[in-house]
């Protein structure tokens, strides 16, 4: 395919942009990841600016003429596919997502409003530059950097509770970190969203590396939305992580039967038979209250910082496997349309086309099988609504 293309030389959001090193006390956890936040690797930066190459020259223009994206995702922008990993938080009030996004990064920003009671009402991308500040979201889904721009189709009520963080914070060179509202209970609670929360959350979903489900030990009741949340997430399951926060508060008998008990829950709302990887622990800077767990909870601590360690240096190969996957799917996509048309009449006289639909739509399965069978498609390929 010819030499890659140069990397991008705007802007401090995508890979290979240009980098000022800031020197931040390791404070928390981002003392750990000082080693990895010094240098991109630079195979998967050319791997990925190839990929972006052909997916911008080959497959983007057959996605719009073929109208890929009315029955599946939008096409991707180049912003999204030279986005840093991103880390999505999700999990009922007061669970310690904003907590644990501070204990990583060791950011202390009075932008991160942590209480008891529920307090983040907004979605926030913390992401890395020069110095900080806030960028709201009608401005950051317009900004090219920023891999946030088809956002704008969840309208205003949704953009007036998104932001994006701007922290000099040396990690946030290699990952980004998307802090969502607590997820609630009630109807009435939701509709005063102003938009949905599930639709957001599955969109989000699609475009993050790493999905962190957090539970309170202490709450382990898993609401009606966070239920309907995690559901949306099932296709996204293997990027799924469980973390069970506030673990130090509770001996380790009563851990047993918490842990015992959120697995059971969630197998049942993932219908799977292994649950995803569980990390426990309590990730704030204080003491653990129940000294007999103390290696358990650091273990965990380590083991979640070391994927996070490893983010990066795999999110090249999940974006080759997203474009192929999308390659696969536009195949799919062209051959039932191609089937569609040949059976549609030429031209339309009175009425006929619109019976030729109809009889389409109920003869739909017999379709797919002829065009598995013709093109030798695997059955779970083709969408299944």
């Amino acid at each position: 395919q010819g030499p890659p293309s140069p990397l991008p030389s705007a802007g401090c959001f995508c890979w290979g942009a240009p980098v000022h090193l800031h020197v931040c006390a390791p404070v928390g956890a981002s003392g750990a990841m000082e080693e990895a936040s010094a240098e991109w690797d630079d195979t998967s930066q050319i791997v990925v600016q190839s990929l972006k190459g052909l997916y911008m020259e080959r497959l983007r223009p057959i996605e719009i003429d073929s109208h890929f994206s009315h029955f599946h995702g939008a096409v991707l922008t180049t912003s999204e596919i030279e986005a840093r990993p991103q880390v999505l938080l999700v999990g009922q009030y007061s669970t310690g997502k904003t907590s644990l996004i501070r204990w990583i990064t060791g950011i202390e920003s009075t932008f991160f409003d942590i209480r008891p009671q529920p307090s983040t009402d907004k979605f926030i991308a913390v992401v890395h530059g020069d110095e900080e500040k806030v960028i709201n979201g009608d401005a950051a889904t317009c900004l090219p950097d920023l891999p946030y721009g088809g956002l704008s189709k969840f309208g205003s009520g949704f953009l007036s509770k998104f932001q994006v963080l701007v922290q000099p914070a040396d990690i946030l060179r290699r990952i980004s970190f998307l802090d969502t509202p607590g997820v609630l209970s009630g109807d009435k609670q939701r509709a005063s969203r102003g938009y949905d929360f599930q639709e957001v959350a599955s969109w989000l979903a699609a475009r993050c590396d790493l999905i962190l489900l957090l539970f309170d030990a202490h709450k382990l009741d898993i609401s009606d939305e966070f239920k309907e949340v995690i559901e949306a997430m099932r296709s996204n399951g293997d990027k799924c992580r469980c973390v069970l926060n506030k673990a130090d508060e509770i001996d380790g008998e009563n851990l047993v039967k918490v842990y015992g008990a959120l697995m059971w829950n969630l197998g049942k709302i993932l219908m799977t038979p292994e649950v995803a990887r569980m990390y426990i622990g309590s990730f704030w800077d204080k003491e653990y209250k129940c000294k007999d767990l103390t290696r358990l909870l650091d273990q965990d601590r380590k083991d979640l910082m070391q994927e996070l360690r490893d983010l990066p240096r795999n999110v090249c190969v999940r974006r080759v496997n997203e474009v192929v996957a999308r390659a696969r799917a536009v195949k799919v996509h062209l051959a039932i349309g191609d089937a569609l048309r040949t059976r549609m009449p030429l031209f339309g006289l009175c009425g006929r086309s619109r019976r030729y639909e109809r009889w389409l739509s109920y003869t739909l399965p017999d379709i797919f099988r002829e065009v598995i069978k013709e093109h030798q498609f695997a059955a779970g390929g083709l969408p299944n609504r």
